[in-house]
């Protein structure tokens, strides 16, 4: 690598908007970073996803076009 031309990698204080609070690394001067969502808080992490059904897109192309028979 060449010297001088990268960002300094730090450790940084990652605080989110739930209370959790971790450390990583960046390249962000502050060393700190506010986040909204994270593994702990998010939907998908914690199991209270909610998956949609997009209102049954087989049943209607059934519906419109109808099975054909052999």
């Amino acid at each position: 690598m060449k010297t001088g031309i990268h960002p300094q990698y730090i450790s940084t204080d990652v605080t989110c908007s739930c209370g959790n609070a971790f450390t990583t690394h960046s390249t962000k001067t502050s060393g700190s970073i506010h986040v909204e969502v994270c593994s702990n808080c998010h939907p998908f992490y914690t199991g209270k996803q909610k998956i949609l059904d997009t209102g049954g897109r087989v049943a209607r192309f059934e519906a419109r076009y109808g099975k054909r028979a052999k």
